[in-house]
């Protein structure tokens, strides 16, 4: 009976609605795990949480958007947002503890409840954006540039996507906009727009860093996630 209890309180939690989840981020996983959801990778089995990591980077030392989304039973979703901004150079965050990625670059957070309209329109755009996988081996994604990942895992089954601008001019991402739409946090989404090559970007020097246009980081896609820094 005990176990039945456990078990039956395991897949209650996997499900819940999830509108007070601390982001993983503030937990002891660094930045570039997170954003390859190497813990939602770790967790995705059979009866567990259906969920969806959306990070959107728009320039890092500008802003970088998350979002996460918890898909329940009902068709509802819970939808996590968070939004570092004007955060500078961190080229090595870990978050040991719960507050050393927050501080001073404290992440805005916000959330909704999504309706069954609202998880059925959403999940539309993401399928006819390929977002679950897989991605395109090899694809480079550099922190002064604009690019879109998805991590997922959904009935048991992980997924892995990755959109680069200007290399696909953000071509195939459907979902942006209505991301978006459903952001609470009062800070503007900073947009695509037109760059020299990141390559022309490059500079480790305190005057380029000052322009914003540092090169500090640079993740490579596998071919079904992040390869190994």
């Amino acid at each position: 009976m005990a176990l039945a209890a456990l078990t039956s309180a395991t897949d209650a939690f996997a499900q819940r609605a999830d509108r007070n989840v601390d982001m993983p981020v503030v937990r002891s996983l660094n930045w570039f795990g997170y954003v390859g959801g190497d813990d939602i990778r770790a967790a995705c089995t059979p009866g567990g949480r259906n969920r969806i990591r959306l990070v959107y980077n728009a320039l890092w030392e500008e802003q970088v958007r998350t979002y996460e989304i918890f898909l329940q039973p009902d068709g509802t979703a819970g939808l996590n947002i968070g939004v570092l901004a004007d955060q500078g150079d961190l080229t090595n965050i870990l978050a040991s503890s719960g507050t050393d990625v927050l501080n001073p670059w404290r992440m805005k957070k916000g959330e909704r409840l999504l309706d069954a309209g609202e998880t059925r329109d959403l999940m539309g755009l993401l399928q006819a954006s390929a977002a679950f996988g897989p991605p395109r081996d090899g694809l480079r994604l550099p922190d002064n540039d604009f690019w879109w990942t998805v991590a997922s895992c959904r009935n048991g089954v992980w997924g892995f996507q990755a959109y680069h601008y200007p290399t696909d001019g953000f071509a195939n991402v459907k979902f942006a906009e209505k991301l978006f739409a459903l952001d609470n946090v009062k800070i503007p989404v900073n947009r695509p727009r037109k760059l020299e090559p990141a390559e022309f970007r490059r500079g480790f020097d305190s005057k380029s860093v000052q322009r914003g246009q540092g090169n500090h980081w640079m993740l490579v896609v596998g071919k079904d996630g992040l390869q190994p820094r």
